[in-house]
């Protein structure tokens, strides 16, 4: 539950900042180039995830981005308006790469002691706290919107992006760095590219970089709800307490599968779920009760997909790894780089087509890079992780892990 400040932070961009923009007069394709430009640093980021493996301890790390960010966020809240436009921006894109580091620093510590049986379960309840978590706060800043001076939400949101990161005290204390500083772009670079250039990791890759499971309707949902003729107040409810409770539910279905049957099938899958939500959205009525059954079931199946996500990435890094955080940020980077142009392909096809435009745009890429996975991957996806005590693919042999702690002294 430690990841809670990380999805208050992506839960606010994905589906909070674009209700605040659309009731500001800004257009829905240019609310769409807004957040994407906000959420690339979950691209871009991981070029900063090595500091999270050097020098200062992960718990350090964890304490420094969360005060950043919730300093960003609270601070952005108060500049937001159509005259502050780009300053507004600015500070919720560095309140962002600060997440996104702590992300990495919070996973890779999590990863440490973490055994391969329980890695579909942890991945569930971190998705809970990301995705419910994100839609429960993103739901308390849309409802406040009209009662409460922005100033005061800024403050409130900041409080509880620090305050939501008191479950790391809890946690065992997280092995030294087997780097210093000075080896950011030497050893531990070198230790990334070895454990990242196996045949699993870049099967991962590919996966992650694809637009099957990007998701990447859930950040303008809570925009569509002219086009679906839906009442601000009842998109305040389903976007927030809504889709917090179908993703929660996902989340936890989806990390209960992930530890029975093969992480990158159901990863795909889940993608293609929601393309066939999409497709269906695209051709009915567009009502408000179309609205209401299409997010929540979009969400639903979005929370399964991330839960996996998260599974797989756990058993690709293992246990032992010294740049877990790295690797880690590696895969987030991926997977949100497709998140981002799909977001901003989206809002392309709205732009030009409507709101059929962004929804078909949406399914038919999930559905047919899916479907091109699953046959020209499925059969190395049906591999299912290694039994509990065994690790994938060691990222160093002992003698390698005795070796880069003696250079780290």
């Amino acid at each position: 539950m430690a990841i809670f400040p990380f999805g208050l932070v992506i839960g606010f961009t994905i589906t909070a900042l674009p209700f605040l923009l659309t009731n500001l007069g800004i257009p829905l394709y240019q609310v769409a180039g807004i957040s994407a430009t906000v959420m690339s640093p979950t691209f871009w980021g991981f070029l900063l995830q090595p500091l999270m493996d050097t020098g200062l301890s992960r718990r350090a790390y964890c304490w420094i981005t969360t005060l950043s960010a919730a300093t960003c966020m609270g601070t952005a809240l108060v500049m937001l308006s159509p005259a502050h436009l780009h300053l507004a921006t600015a500070l919720l894109l560095f309140g962002e790469l600060s997440m996104v580091l702590f992300g990495g620093a919070v996973s890779g510590w999590t990863a440490q002691f973490t055994p391969d049986h329980i890695r579909g379960s942890v991945s569930g309840w971190t998705n809970v706290a990301n995705l419910g978590g994100g839609a429960l706060g993103s739901l308390a800043v849309m409802a406040l919107v009209p009662h409460v001076a922005l100033r005061w939400l800024g403050l409130g949101l900041g409080i509880c992006i620090a305050l939501g990161s008191v479950p790391m005290l809890f946690f065992p204390e997280p092995s030294r760095s087997s780097f210093h500083f000075r080896q950011i772009f030497t050893d531990a670079m070198k230790t990334t590219w070895r454990a990242s250039k196996s045949r699993e990791c870049l099967v991962g890759f590919a996966l992650f970089l694809a637009p099957a499971s990007a998701e990447a309707a859930i950040n303008l949902f809570s925009g569509m709800g002219k086009d679906f003729h839906t009442s601000e107040h009842v998109v305040v409810w389903v976007t927030g307490a809504g889709c917090a409770i179908s993703a929660s539910i996902g989340a936890l279905l989806g990390g209960h599968l992930a530890d029975r049957i093969s992480r990158g099938i159901l990863y795909v899958c889940a993608g293609i779920a929601t393309s066939f939500v999409t497709l269906t959205l695209a051709f009915v009525a567009h009502t408000p009760t179309a609205f209401l059954f299409g997010a929540l079931v979009y969400n639903g199946f979005t929370g399964i997909c991330y839960a996996a996500f998260n599974a797989l990435g756990y058993q690709l890094v293992g246990q032992k790894s010294a740049v877990a955080s790295t690797q880690l940020g590696l895969f987030s980077a991926a997977t949100n780089a497709a998140i981002v142009y799909m977001t901003w392909a989206d809002g392309q096809g709205y732009k030009h087509f409507g709101l059929r435009g962004l929804l078909l745009t949406d399914g038919l890429a999930s559905l047919i890079s899916g479907t091109l996975l699953l046959v020209l991957l499925g059969r190395f996806l049906l591999r299912k992780a290694q039994p509990a005590g065994e690790e994938l693919h060691p990222p160093f042999t002992r003698a390698e892990e005795m070796l880069l702690l003696e250079k780290a002294d």
